[in-house]
């Protein structure tokens, strides 16, 4: 006879798999530090990647200013407010990564224990069926 609890929850751990547990397996399996800081490099190049472009489109559209600085040699000052906003935004930036990388490898965690609870349910339930 067929167990329908069975049934449903074989079929909900096949809709996982299929889903979400490609991402939540690839995720689980590093370490939470290591899938963090994998990922903190990765925002940290792209930040300051997209910060040097923003910066080159600012030097471009305010070519006059800083001739105008470097000629009177009060270019320093200006560099230190570049130095100090990209010094902000990246700190921001590595915040924002790090809370959501964890809150992301928590959630897979989570949605995974609840995976391997379903699999052991249906392993449970084969076995009833088995005596």
């Amino acid at each position: 006879m067929l167990n329908i609890r069975k049934i449903r929850w074989m079929t909900q751990a096949s809709i996982y798999e299929k889903h979400e547990g490609k991402i939540d397996f690839s995720r689980n399996s590093f370490f939470i530090s290591d899938y963090v800081r994998y990922h903190l490099w990765k925002n940290i190049l792209g930040a300051t990647v997209s910060y040097i472009l923003i910066l080159g489109i600012w030097c471009v559209c305010s070519l006059e200013k800083i001739m105008n600085q470097i000629a009177s040699l009060a270019f320093d000052q200006t560099l230190r407010q570049i130095l100090l906003i990209y010094a902000v935004v990246l700190i921001a930036y590595i915040a924002v990564s790090i809370v959501l990388y964890a809150w992301q490898y928590r959630k897979s965690l989570q949605r995974m224990r609840k995976y391997y609870r379903m699999l052991k349910l249906i392993e449970k339930y084969g076995q009833e069926e088995e005596k």
